[in-house]
Parts: C-alpha cells; structure tokens; sequence
C-alpha cells in the first residue's frame, strides 16, 4: 500500500473530516480513505438513513386504519359532555354560543 502526505488542507474540509469521523467513531484516516474510494467511485455511498417517526406518518391511511380512525372518533362522540357548570343551562344542556 502506498503513503500520501496531503498538506494545504482547507480548514472547512478538515473540520467537516473531524465531525464525520467523531459521529461515526472512527480514525480520521479510515474516514478519509472511505471519502477518497467514494469520490473515486471505488466504494458505495452510505445507504441513507432511516427516516424518523415523523417521516413516517405522511402518506395514506389504508382502509382498516381508516375504519379505527372513524370508530375512536365515534366512541369520542358518545362520551359525556364535562363542560363547566357555568356554561350549562337549568336542564344540564349547553348554552348555544358558548
């Protein structure tokens, strides 16, 4: 295998080279050799990540997600009204517009 001395390196380049190498725990020179074979296409790129929870709520529901969407809402609907005492008319009805 042959040594490289590189010298001149930007400082924005070094920097980002110190931050990859600390997120994935490695030596900086595993890290460059991996970022060399990448730019010269002798390595795969790094699969990207899986998304997080959030990302994985867009979409479309499917029809059984639907159906327990609308069941939970109208078991919602058939629980009691707890408004306050204030807003309730004589008879325990709530008071239109209030």
């Amino acid at each position: 295998m042959a040594d490289f001395l590189l010298r001149d390196i930007d400082e924005r380049v070094a920097e980002r080279i110190k931050e990859i190498a600390r997120q994935k725990g490695w030596p900086l020179n595993d890290v460059i050799l991996l970022l060399i074979k990448q730019a010269l296409g002798l390595a795969e790129p790094e699969p990207a990540p899986v998304p997080g929870d959030i990302a994985r709520l867009t979409g479309a529901w499917n029809d059984d997600e639907s159906r327990a969407f609308q069941e939970a809402m109208a078991a919602l609907n058939d629980l009691p009204d707890d408004a306050p005492a204030y807003l309730l008319d004589e008879k325990g009805n709530k008071i239109p517009g209030q």
